[in-house]
Formats: C-alpha cells, sequence, structure tokens
C-alpha cells in the first residue's frame, strides 16, 4: 500500500486537497470539500494519506470517518490496522429497555473509542452517523471516572470495589470477562474493558488481559497482568489507568431522581405487565441500599442520569477534519433510524413503563449536518 500512498501524493489533484484541508484548519469556519471519481483502492490510499498527511494540523485529535454501513467501518479499521494507524470502530448498540441481563461487549467496545480519544490514543475513529449522534456519556463524566492506580495511590480493597460497583463493574468470584472484578481477602483482580497498563520498564502498553492489586493494609504492594486460564502472574505493571464499565454510571443523588422518576411512573400506569415490570425496576434500585451503582434498565433513563445529552460528537472540536464516505448511503441510513426509533419509543410509552419526557436517545439528523 505504501507505493500507492506515495503515488497518491505525488498527483497534483491529491496537493491541492490537501493544501485546502490545511488551510480549512487554519480558518474561522470550516467548508466541506467534496471528493469524487476514485474507485474503491484509490479512496482507501487517499483518506490512509489524508490521516497521516494532516496528523500535525490535527494535533491530538483524531480524524473521523463516518460509513453507511458496519462492515465498511470495520474493513477500513483493520485496513488502518495494517497500515499501522490507529483506528477505533465506534459501533452503534441496542440500549436495553428492559430490568433483564443483557451483554455489554458493544458497549465495551465504544467505551474503549471514548478512552481512547480522551487519551490521544487514536488516529482515525469510524463509525455509523446513527451511532455517532447516539447519546452516551458525557466527556467530563468519563474523565471522572476513569481508574488510575499505581504502587503510590492509597486504598483500601473495600474502598476500590466501592469505587469498581459506582463505575458499572460486576463483582464475581473469579474474573472471566470484561467489565468484572473479584475480591479475596487483600487482592482485587480487574478485568477493565479499555485502558492501558505502565510495565516496569516504563512503558505504556494496552493489553486484553486482567490485572491483580495485592495489598499490605491500604497500600498497594504489588500490581500485574494474568492469565485467566491459569491465574499466574505473567507480567509486573507499575501503573494501570482504564475505563468504566458502563456507559450510564449513577451516584446515588441520581439514582434517587430515578427512583423517583419511576415511582410516579408506577402510580400512573393502568398496565398489569407494566406495574410487574415497574415493580421490579423500583426493587432493583433499593437494592442499591441507596448508594449509587449500576441498573440493568438504566438505558431507558439515559437523559435523566446526563441531561447533558451527549454523542461522539462531543467528543471532538470543531476543528476535527471528518470524512464523510459515501454521502447518499449516509443519508438513507439516517432516515431508517429515524423512522425506527419512534416505533420503539411509541412501544414503550404505550407500554406504560416509561413518561414520554424521558424517551429521547440521540442527537437530531440536523447535529450531524452541522
Amino acid at each position: 500500500m505504501s507505493f500507492i500512498t506515495e503515488a497518491i501524493r505525488l498527483d497534483s489533484e491529491y496537493r491541492q486537497l490537501i493544501d485546502a484541508v490545511k488551510k480549512e484548519f487554519s480558518t474561522h469556519k470550516a467548508y466541506p470539500i467534496a471528493i469524487s471519481g476514485l474507485s474503491d483502492g484509490a479512496s482507501d490510499s487517499a483518506i490512509i494519506s489524508l490521516v497521516e498527511d494532516t496528523k500535525e494540523k490535527r494535533g491530538k485529535m483524531p480524524l473521523v470517518i463516518i460509513c453507511p454501513e458496519e462492515k465498511e467501518c470495520l474493513r477500513l479499521q483493520k485496513l488502518f490496522t495494517q497500515f499501522g494507524l490507529r483506528a477505533g470502530f465506534y459501533l452503534n448498540r441496542d440500549l436495553n429497555f428492559y430490568n433483564i441481563t443483557a451483554s455489554h461487549e458493544y458497549e465495551h467496545e465504544r467505551l474503549k473509542v471514548l478512552f481512547g480519544i480522551l487519551n490521544s490514543e487514536l488516529d482515525v475513529v469510524i463509525s455509523t452517523p446513527d451511532a455517532a449522534l447516539s447519546y452516551t456519556i458525557p466527556p467530563q463524566e468519563l474523565r471522572k471516572s476513569i481508574i488510575r492506580l499505581d504502587t503510590q495511590t492509597i486504598t483500601t480493597p473495600r474502598e476500590l470495589c466501592k469505587f469498581l460497583t459506582l463505575c458499572g463493574y460486576t463483582n464475581v468470584d473469579m474474573v472471566d470477562g470484561a467489565g468484572q472484578f473479584a475480591h479475596r481477602g487483600g487482592i482485587v483482580d480487574i478485568f477493565a474493558p479499555g485502558g492501558f497498563y505502565v510495565n516496569e520498564d516504563g512503558e505504556r502498553v494496552s493489553a486484553d488481559l486482567p490485572v491483580r492489586i495485592e495489598f499490605f493494609g491500604d497500600e498497594i504492594d504489588r500490581m500485574g497482568l494474568f492469565s485467566i486460564e491459569t491465574q499466574r502472574m505473567l507480567e509486573s505493571v507499575e501503573c494501570i489507568e482504564f475505563s468504566p464499565a458502563r456507559e450510564i454510571l449513577a451516584n446515588a443523588e441520581k439514582i434517587e431522581k430515578l427512583r423517583q422518576a419511576v415511582s410516579e411512573q408506577f402510580k400512573l400506569s393502568k398496565n398489569a405487565d407494566a406495574v410487574v415490570e415497574l415493580t421490579a425496576e423500583i426493587n432493583a434500585i433499593d437494592g442499591l441500599n441507596g448508594e449509587g451503582g449500576s441498573l440493568k434498565f438504566i438505558d431507558k433513563y439515559i437523559t435523566l442520569i446526563y441531561p447533558e445529552r451527549c454523542s461522539l460528537f462531543d467528543y471532538i472540536t470543531e476543528r476535527t477534519c471528518v470524512i464523510i464516505k459515501g454521502t447518499n448511503a449516509i443519508s438513507e441510513r439516517i432516515r431508517g433510524a429515524e423512522w425506527h426509533q419512534p416505533q420503539v419509543i411509541e412501544e414503550l410509552v404505550e407500554g406504560g413503563t416509561i413518561a414520554p419526557t424521558y424517551t429521547d436517545y440521540s442527537k437530531p439528523s440536523a447535529q450531524y449536518e452541522l
């Protein structure tokens, strides 16, 4: 691919494009630039070259690419990774509106990308328009929920476990997947969905492995990555920093607001099935014992927990370089999402399990056009 990107860079029209893009970074108001007539291979080469050639102007902010389909996002992510670029795929996820156990795999992948943007660890972020517009944890809330520990940190296993619970981690007997932690005496095992570690040589590395923290009183005695299969330590680390396990986190104050909202809906609902569902939700809230934490159905109340209404676009600046790959197909995708979401909301409202005031789950398409 390198010889193709070098050939692209020799093209006079590509040089004009780069000059125009760099100029837009310097102006008060940037305008869109249209590129057409490229084959798939030439398009890939041009985008890769654009990512590399705008790095100095972009600074720590990644270039963002919006695609009409997930399979195109995955293809580009694989291509960029093969080319040595740090690429994150911010995918869409189905919100869990019911008090049932659901997978958080997609949620973890989204958090990896958001964490990567905040820590300037990504060269490019790829997403679909509906995923980019969907509400998520606000940047300031994610910053507050990042877990940072080193050998100088003063805390106790109990305090750490309490914070992990507030950050959406699940307490288990033995960790075997992302978003879990286990506590045994003076040892806490944590399997983070995304983050980084600093090893004994001072190297910052990413690892899809759990970390074991061994305490001596309120001091951290040792930390290290370990194998789930053997439970043996593989590598010692000096510092860890990783993201929360859920996008929607609530402290005690917000949990109380949530309880009030669910209780009010319970009083108004005349649907027998809704009463059963709302009763289960109230019981789940009461099970938190007045403390913050994570609830299975909390996606349904994202705007109550986060009235800021933030999306992926709130993690980037107005000067971020955004590539729209397939304008017509993306517009079609947005129209499809705008048709589908009201159907889901109507089902929730008519079912009596939520008040209409809370049924807002993504930014309007006008935000994408900005």
